[in-house]
């Protein structure tokens, strides 16, 4: 049952990697995020990672599903870009957004909210299926 989570998952980390991309190229963002291919593999396992976080959060606190998956997705794409652009603005991997303008902070964070509400609906839509996952089943 994983799998149906990860692929919506996988669709998040895409779109997301997308939107940076293309703000990036339209000179829109001036994270100097390089999308090469190691770097879409660590973003799109780093995505699995949060996705199934918030899986596991949702889960835990059975009434984060009644509430709207807008909001839902929306506060916790932006509590994982904050905690994934501070990571990789301090490795030096971008720079830091809030260095860069509104911008570049609008952007990013768009793309990351986005990523939020396409992993919340995921998670939403399998729970209401029945797929629920049960860690150690």
């Amino acid at each position: 049952m994983y799998w149906k989570y990860s692929f919506g998952f996988l669709i998040a980390s895409l779109i997301q990697a997308a939107i940076i991309a293309a703000s990036e190229f339209l000179g829109i963002s001036t994270l100097g995020a390089k999308i090469t291919f190691g770097q879409l593999m660590l973003h799109i396992l780093a995505g699995q990672a949060a996705g199934f976080l918030l899986m596991v959060i949702t889960q835990g606190i059975k009434n984060i599903a009644k509430i709207s998956v807008w909001l839902v997705g929306s506060i916790y794409g932006a509590v994982v870009w904050l905690a994934l652009v501070s990571i990789n603005s301090a490795q030096g991997t971008i720079k830091a957004p809030w260095t860069q303008g509104a911008a570049t902070i609008i952007a990013s964070l768009l793309a990351f909210v986005v990523y939020g509400v396409i992993v919340t609906y995921t998670i939403k839509k399998y729970e209401e299926q029945g797929a629920n996952v049960r860690w150690g089943c």
